[in-house]
């Protein structure tokens, strides 16, 4: 009678041999080229999602009143010269209306009135957009309270805003917290962050750069920190 032979599911039984170490060794190396290729497959799908799901958050209130240096804008951003203030303002309520706790476009609404001189409202929108912990929003409202433009000067208060800010995905609340850390604007606030965090920040930014500009004003505070620390 013919013998029947069983194939054993990754061991071996009593008077079998084992496999050849260079079937073995093939065999792993398969399985690891399936495993990493099934891993970028599903980075790819994921990636083409995120930017799918960006686009359809992308709102007419976007496209004309984002804020070119905003890190976490979702459109290319207008400079303050060129923001069409009366249609921007419509877009930006009317995505406020479908959106009212959105921080990223309650800070565009709150652009639209701040560039035209109604202070007092822009700065309540930036206000509700730093609630909302959106990083632009904060850094806005820190610069504000800084150089009191708009509303009386508050350094500390300003300059915790920038903290806030800094400590997300934002470049230019860690340039401007760093250097005016080094200039001892904040010597007399009482802030919970320390020298190696900011540090951190200062290399974070270098990774954020994007646009000629960003890198100039990047390494200006990358040289300014290196000599401060000689």
């Amino acid at each position: 009678m013919e013998k029947r032979i069983e194939i054993s599911a990754g061991f071996n039984r009593p008077g079998q041999s084992a496999p050849r170490t260079g079937s073995k060794i093939r065999m792993i190396t398969a399985i690891f080229g399936l495993f990493v290729a099934i891993i970028a497959a599903t980075q790819l799908i994921a990636r083409k999602d995120d930017e799918s799901v960006r686009a359809a958050r992308v709102t007419d209130c976007d496209r004309l009143a984002a804020h070119p240096s905003d890190t976490q804008k979702l459109a290319p951003g207008v400079v303050q010269a060129e923001v069409d203030i009366p249609t921007a303002r419509k877009a930006c309520q009317n995505a406020h209306d479908q959106s009212p706790n959105d921080g990223r476009i309650l800070y565009q609404l709150g652009r639209t009135y701040f560039y035209n001189k109604d202070f007092e409202k822009g700065i309540a929108y930036f206000r509700l957009s730093d609630a909302a912990e959106y990083a632009q929003g904060q850094f806005v409202l820190g610069l504000i309270l800084v150089q009191g433009n708009g509303a009386e000067p508050d350094t500390c208060t300003g300059g915790a805003l920038w903290i806030k800010a800094a400590r997300q995905r934002h470049i230019y609340s860690k340039i401007f917290l760093a250097n005016n850390w080094l200039d001892g604007m904040f010597a007399e606030c009482k802030f919970n962050i320390t020298e190696q965090e900011i540090e951190g920040m200062v290399s974070a930014a270098e990774e954020l750069a994007d646009t000629s500009t960003q890198h100039e004003d990047v390494d200006t505070m990358r040289k300014n920190w290196e000599s401060r620390k000689r």
